[in-house]
């Protein structure tokens, strides 16, 4: 068992490379092309005809994300992905959410938030940027590594009589010392990096204060301590925004200019 764990982690090493967007040594323990597969299979699941989701269809509310949607996959310049863009109809669900592939889904809840095309983009380039940037390769291959991690724990403990004690505090600290944190790294990463996408498309990026303060007013500033949330805080975010916003502006004044129209109401 030890052994075969000892493979595992190797192996998990070895899927380890550079990501062209951030700069950062990640480990990708599958391949793009089984991601991708999960991500249409997942999609399907989530919003396909056999699911439970209703998909909005107007084309008052479709057709701006699905323009949005084309010019920001335009400018990711990922063409062996087979983008989609389907809005879910739920007026009390203010989210968005992207998977491997180019699977993207918006809720209408979030249109107030965002209130025009600038906005949606904004949110649009975070969640184009979880695909191109594979956090859900990096996030599985983790969980993989701290499941191996802690089987092979399990197995060294078994004649310790606090053994449970023990690993139930090995799993805590795997989640407060790695999950979460890495949870929060990507969501900053697809906030910078989706920033300067949007910039790309032609959407101005300064749209992004405006919603991140309208989404701080929405929560109420209810949310759990940074530490343990797999999300940074609001204000984070706000002020991350404001210290990257030199660079996108200067990627957005080189961009041809997108209209801003705004969006219906649900």
């Amino acid at each position: 068992m030890k052994r075969a764990s000892l493979l595992c982690l190797l192996l998990l090493v070895a899927a380890c490379r550079t990501n062209p967007y951030t700069g950062r040594l990640q480990a990708y323990g599958f391949s793009e092309e089984h991601m991708n597969s999960l991500g249409e299979k997942s999609y399907a699941e989530m919003t396909g005809p056999e699911s439970k989701t209703r998909l909005l269809k107007d084309p008052r509310y479709l057709e701006p994300l699905q323009r949005v949607g084309a010019a920001i996959s335009l400018a990711a310049d990922k063409p062996d992905y087979e983008w989609e863009f389907r809005l879910i109809d739920d007026p009390k669900m203010v989210n968005a959410w992207a998977l491997p592939g180019g699977k993207i889904a918006f809720y209408t809840g979030i249109y107030p938030v965002l209130q025009d095309e600038a906005g949606m983009a904004i949110v649009m380039g975070h969640e184009v940027m979880h695909a191109l940037l594979e956090h859900s390769n990096e996030r599985m291959t983790q969980q993989v590594g701290t499941a191996v991690v802690l089987t092979a724990a399990a197995v060294g403990l078994h004649e310790n009589e606090h053994r449970g004690e023990i690993l139930a505090a090995l799993g805590a600290g795997a989640a407060l010392g790695s999950i979460l944190p890495y949870s929060r790294l990507h969501e900053t990463e697809a906030d910078e990096q989706g920033l300067y996408l949007a910039a790309a498309a032609g959407y101005n990026p300064e749209a992004a204060i405006g919603v991140w303060q309208r989404m701080a007013k929405l929560s109420g500033g209810k949310s759990p301590p940074a530490f343990l949330s797999t999300h940074p805080a609001t204000q984070d975010r706000i002020d991350n925004m404001r210290k990257w916003m030199p660079r996108a502006m200067q990627i957005y004044e080189q961009s041809v200019k997108k209209p801003n129209r705004p969006l219906p109401m649900p």
